[in-house]
């Protein structure tokens, strides 16, 4: 059984000691650092490895770009678990900017709880229903014409302009033709050989080669993932092709468990979002 080390940053000293005691019920999860103050208890945690972590990002200033940066840094490899009361629509949408993995209440039920550190340790999206609709509404646009959005990301296929959750992302020509292509498929797989020939215009027998498709995809994630080694956004089908896929969609359960990332049907390093 692999062991999730979880770090957990919560100023209140009795949610605290909540926290801590239904991870510890759970014979998977090691609880490896613990505190009140985000960058100290990221310093601390820093000098062992962290698979999840788990913050209430309405009491320590999460808003500040900075203590985002600090998190990622400190914690590089780290994934996520953002717990809001949901009121502040500054909190929801830096939270969702710095692509946290998972998004829940303050109060949310134990089991839920686990199954989201569970999810964030594999690179799983799992986003509270409620909670996901309420920031889409707060941080995003109504969509003008020509654009497409796939939860945070918005392709606006008139001015080539993309965007995450507000923050615009510079993609080459190339690397937009490629979005665009897949955004105009409506979600539907799309071959490798597909995109050589429709993108590229460049057939395997007039030189074109699926290499050529895989790194793009690989420089595209690289820009639009919060997580590129765990694409939430830019999906494979493995052995078949690529397609965008929404993160944001949840079902009823409050997770998408069409959310695990396909192996990749060629190594693609630094290639799931939550």
């Amino acid at each position: 059984m692999d062991i999730i080390q979880v770090s957990i940053v919560e100023p209140d000293r009795m949610r605290r000691k909540w926290l801590a005691t239904c991870l510890c019920r759970e014979v998977d999860f090691q609880i490896v650092g613990i505190g009140g103050d985000c960058l100290e208890a990221c310093q601390s945690s820093s000098v062992a490895h962290v698979d999840v972590l788990i913050i209430n990002v309405d009491s320590i200033a999460m808003t500040r770009v900075r203590t985002w940066a600090a998190v990622h840094v400190l914690l590089l490899d780290a994934r996520v678990v953002a717990l809001t009361n949901g009121v502040d629509d500054g909190v929801l949408e830096t939270t969702l900017g710095a692509g946290v993995t998972a998004l829940h209440l303050l109060d949310v039920e134990p089991s839920v709880l686990c199954r989201a550190v569970r999810n964030a340790a594999r690179g799983v999206v799992d986003f509270d229903p409620v909670l996901i609709e309420r920031a889409k509404r707060v941080v995003l646009q109504p969509l003008a014409g020509g654009q497409v959005r796939y939860g945070g990301l918005t392709i606006d296929l008139v001015k080539h302009e993309v965007t995450r959750w507000g923050s615009h992302i510079h993609l080459t020509p190339l690397e937009f033709k490629v979005l665009a292509y897949l955004a105009g498929r409506d979600g539907r797989t799309v071959s490798l050989k597909e995109l050589l020939v429709d993108v590229w215009q460049a057939p395997a027998h007039r030189g074109g080669t699926l290499a050529q498709v895989h790194n793009c995809i690989k420089r595209i994630r690289l820009k639009i993932e919060p997580d590129a080694k765990h694409p939430r956004y830019l999906c494979c089908e493995r052995g078949w092709g690529y397609y965008l896929n929404d993160p944001t969609n949840v079902d009823k359960h409050g997770s998408d468990s069409s959310l695990v990332a396909p192996t990749e049907t060629a190594p693609l390093t630094l290639i799931h979002e939550n």
